[in-house]
Formats: C-alpha cells, structure tokens, sequence
C-alpha cells in the first residue's frame, strides 16, 4: 500500500520556522513500538551528504549515553536519491539497549532525515520494512 500524504498550507509569521516530522507507526515488536520519523530540514549548512551525516552522527554521539556506532553506508534509493545510512545502540538506563537506524537524505534544498528504532531482534526483521519504506522515498 503507498501512502501519499495530502500537503497543508499555512502562513507563518517572521521568527518562526518550520519543523515538519512526519511519523508512521508500526509493529509493537520485542517490547518495542516501532515507528518511522521522518524530520525535513529546510536550512542546511551545506548540502554535502557525506558532511551533513556526520555532523548529524556527532551530534548524536554527544548525547546519548552509550553511544557506539555500529556501521555507516552510503546507498542509493529507488527514486535516485543518494542515502547515508547510520545505524547504533545507546542505552537509555540500565539494562535497557535501543538500537536506531538514521538515513539521512539531502533533496531539492532539504535534508530528510529518517528515525527507526529496533531491538536487537527487530534489526534484522522490521528493520527491512523501514528499508523499503525509505527506499520509496521521494522527494516532491
């Protein structure tokens, strides 16, 4: 089933910005609701993929608590569009483990940047749903 997402028009006044997140929700899996964020980013610094991703991949390593970097891969989707792909744990409290996958996408100006969250588990089977969801990304 595809999803296309009615567009909304709204004026904003000086001083405010927009922050667009979508989030689609999935299985409850493993002790987990899985789900898919994804945040637009409207204001880059640079639209270098590889350099937008690891200023993003630095500012998740400054903060959260256990960080570890478990792979990164650049790929490329159905659409053309040139992914990054992050995947790492953190540990919210002890004895909790969350393992995340971010894409990050830059498109037209913008930057896509798209938020799964796994147990170990879920990794490797939900996580190939939330692949061919943001596989079929596009940007219009």
């Amino acid at each position: 089933m595809e999803m296309k997402k009615s567009g909304i028009s709204i004026a904003v006044p000086e001083g405010w910005e927009d922050q667009t997140i979508y989030t689609f929700k999935g299985p409850d899996d493993s002790g987990i609701q899985h789900n898919l964020i994804v945040q637009v980013d409207p204001e880059l610094d640079t639209d270098d993929l590889f350099t937008y991703s690891q200023q993003r991949i630095q500012a998740l390593k400054d903060s959260l608590p256990g960080f570890e970097l478990l792979s990164e891969t650049e790929r490329k989707l159905k659409s053309g569009l040139m992914g990054y792909d992050a995947v790492f744990k953190w540990v919210p409290s002890e004895g909790k483990v969350i393992f995340q996958k971010q894409v990050y996408v830059i498109s037209g100006g913008k930057a896509y940047c798209f938020t799964a969250s796994f147990s170990k588990h879920t990794l490797k089977t939900i996580g190939c749903d939330v692949d061919a969801m943001i596989d079929s990304f596009s940007a219009g």
